[in-house]
């Protein structure tokens, strides 16, 4: 009977360890691949229009819907861009705001909009009347895409910001930054990373959640040094971007160079964030432990990312202690949790300035806010520029 139950409980161990080591590699399968940018869905209904009043009437789809009706979005569809600005009206379950028309032509009732966080999608000049130029930054991966923005065409004292986007985002993702940046009088690049749309990808099309795509960052201040005489830098980076620009800070020799950093919805713990992510599946809490070990052995194995190096608090010494570093959190964040910017704001201390915006999701801050989020986002650049 003994020797019954010992081959039972073996079997059971081995089963267990089989459906661990599987679900680990169907994770690393999910994890590991870098996303592509994703086109807005294009869910909502415009019942009326009248261009002269400036305003818009929508029946909204399932597919961002909350989006709908955050303070300032951009109105995406197929042949126009609108932007919508200020607190939306609903009725009978139709929602009207108030737009102004940024590129195209206004939509006729019956038309298809999605409605986008990237406000001002698009590039610079074509949907905020900013020229820009498109440039090619060298990197150890190839050449990297980027936007050049100089405003009033000088940059003579030598600040610049590099702008860096999140995993599944793109260039238009730093757009939302440019009035605030324009206002100050501050120069900008904002730059592709690996496995970007025409950017060099990964030798197997891995992302690297920061712990290796700080390098396209190093590049591009390389650049702005060598060929833009840059001395100084401000990072802006927005989820994985802030991961990368967290990176940088505590692995690049550039770090010098860095007068400050805004990080937006900073993915600051893998680790935290594959938690939430996993309860956002509803899987059951005792299982999450396990199958998260085994996903980062097998990640780890297939690709080499050392998930250490996305434990940004647990590394939060090796971080330079003499620059100021705005961060903003959305209290409401499903992607990538909340409670490690507050920690990592609690060990920075005094250096850091942290905001964070009650009942808001990923990278919303700006638009759930545009007014608290440029002033906080102004007082740093000014103190920097000055």
């Amino acid at each position: 009977m003994r020797r019954a139950l010992l081959w039972v409980a073996a079997l059971l161990v081995f089963f267990l360890a089989g459906a661990f080591v599987a679900g680990g590699w169907y994770y690393s399968d999910e994890l590991l691949p870098a996303p592509a940018p994703d086109d807005p869905a294009l869910a909502h209904t415009v019942t009326s229009v009248d261009p002269e009043a400036g305003t818009l009437t929508l029946t909204p789809g399932e597919s961002g819907e909350a989006d709908l009706t955050l303070p300032t979005i951009g109105l995406l569809g197929e042949e126009v861009l609108l932007l919508a600005d200020g607190e939306p009206r609903a009725h009978e379950g139709d929602i009207t705001r108030a737009v102004e028309l940024l590129d195209g032509t206004w939509p006729e009732p019956g038309a298809q909009l999605a409605a986008t966080v990237d406000t001002f999608d698009g590039d610079p000049a074509g949907t905020l009347g900013l020229p820009f130029d498109v440039i090619d930054v060298p990197s150890q991966l190839g050449e990297l895409p980027a936007w050049r923005r100089v405003p009033n065409g000088s940059a003579s004292r030598g600040i610049w910001a590099v702008i860096v986007h999140g995993r599944g985002g793109g260039l238009t993702e730093g757009n939302r930054l440019l009035p605030t940046l324009e206002e100050v009088g501050l120069p900008s690049l904002t730059i592709s990373v690996r496995n970007d749309p025409d950017a060099p990808a990964d030798d197997r099309g891995y992302g690297y959640y920061g712990a290796r795509e700080w390098r396209e960052i190093d590049a591009a201040i390389d650049h702005l040094v060598e060929v833009e005489d840059a001395r100084a830098i401000v990072l802006i980076g927005y989820s994985q971007g802030a991961s990368a620009s967290l990176s940088l800070l505590r692995r690049s020799e550039r770090a010098e160079l860095v007068s400050a950093a805004v990080l937006i919805s900073p993915l600051v713990s893998l680790d935290a964030t594959l938690e939430l992510q996993a309860r956002n599946r509803d899987i059951p809490e005792p299982l999450i432990g396990p199958l998260l070990t085994s996903t980062r052995w097998i990640s780890t194995a297939r690709s080499g990312l050392d998930f250490s190096q996305v434990e940004h608090v647990e590394r939060a010494e090796e971080l330079p202690d003499d620059i100021p570093i705005l961060l903003t959190h959305g209290a409401a964040d499903r992607t990538v949790p909340v409670e490690p910017t507050r920690e990592l704001a609690a060990a920075l201390a005094d250096q850091a300035t942290y905001t964070e915006y009650p009942a808001t999701d990923h990278v919303r801050e700006w638009n759930t806010d545009r007014e608290r989020f440029e002033e906080d986002l102004r007082t740093l650049l000014e103190a920097v520029v000055d």
